[in-house]
């Protein structure tokens, strides 16, 4: 069994870890003492694989460093059987790490050794251990009943109306493709990928908006405007194009009308709208017939270009 062969493994060295958990190739002991070694776990670790590797070293009275090398890079430590420690870890992956000591369940996800520089919270741990129970109490009292849980709730934040958040990416062909392989791998493999791009294509669904998919998978502010434009660059996502003016006048299920068009899209005001009807009917008594876009431009309202665009829509929607 591939289980009695990975416990063999840590007894004896002389025999290769099991496909299963890690790749051979890619593991590494190097014992300091009879109880305490570093083990590289590399390869594709899904979340059962990587609770069960967790358990053989708990089972085991491993103590050491466990690094694992892949899409899930970082180390964390265990002494006397237990969790103690981890290295470039943040505090997402703290947290992923602390489901392990009481249930022995749960996934090994940190980030870079930079990014826990850049966090000012964590930074100033120099020691893992310190800075795992740091991060233990903080959970703690988030857990019990305090007086910060009597507080009076902030009020959601509202979803923005306009801007580059507002905007709706929608999956392109490219994007389904992409989607459907990183699941496929993950179902039949356990190859999970981690980072950020992957994170928010897989959020993509036409509905949400920029900032709900960034605040669902933690990620704002430069590192979202980096991700969505590396999506972008690579043609896996698409931005739905939102006129308010073409909206409006496809629910009112109404024809066509150029000059509401032009006040709609804020080219022109109302009372230059009228003005414009009031010119277009004085030529009219005297027999002369302009259509509104030639009198628009005439009277400086609109520029040429801003005219042949809404006439362009006056097609699509067969005005």
């Amino acid at each position: 069994m591939a289980l009695v062969s990975f416990l063999d493994k840590m007894g004896r060295r002389s025999k290769s870890l099991p496909s299963p958990f890690v790749d051979s190739s890619k593991v590494q002991i190097n014992q300091r003492r009879c109880c305490l070694g570093k083990l590289i776990l590399s390869g594709d670790l899904s979340r059962f694989r990587c609770d069960m590797v967790v358990r053989i070293l708990e089972a085991t009275k491993f103590e050491g460093e466990i690094q694992f090398d892949g899409p899930e890079k970082g180390q964390l430590y265990i002494a006397q059987g237990r969790v103690v420690g981890a290295k470039t870890a943040t505090r997402e992956g703290l947290e992923a790490l602390m489901a392990i000591l009481p249930w022995n369940t749960g996934i090994f996800a940190v980030r870079e050794t930079q990014e826990v520089l850049r966090n000012q919270d964590l930074s100033g741990f120099t020691d893992n251990l310190a800075l795992f129970r740091y991060l233990q109490s903080e959970f703690a009292k988030q857990a019990s009943p305090s007086a910060n849980a009597l507080r009076a709730a902030a009020p959601p934040m509202k979803a923005p109306t306009a801007g580059p958040l507002a905007r709706v990416p929608e999956l392109t062909e490219k994007g389904r493709i992409t989607l459907r392989s990183i699941q496929t791998n993950y179902a039949l493999r356990g190859v999970q990928v981690d980072d950020d791009i992957w994170k928010i294509l897989a959020k993509v669904d036409g509905k949400q908006n920029l900032q709900q998919i960034g605040g669902f998978c933690n990620v704002r502010g430069d590192r979202l405007n980096e991700t969505v434009e590396d999506l972008q660059h690579q043609g896996l996502v698409k931005f739905k194009t939102f006129d308010p003016a073409t909206e409006q006048l496809k629910n009112a299920g109404t024809k066509f009308r150029f000059g509401e068009y032009m006040v709609a899209k804020g080219i022109i005001s109302e009372i230059q709208l009228q003005a414009a009807l009031n010119r277009q009917a004085e030529l009219a008594r005297k027999g002369r017939y302009m259509w509104l876009g030639e009198i628009l431009v005439e009277m400086n309202y609109a520029r040429p270009s801003q005219v042949q665009e809404a006439l362009a829509v006056q097609k699509r929607q067969g005005g």
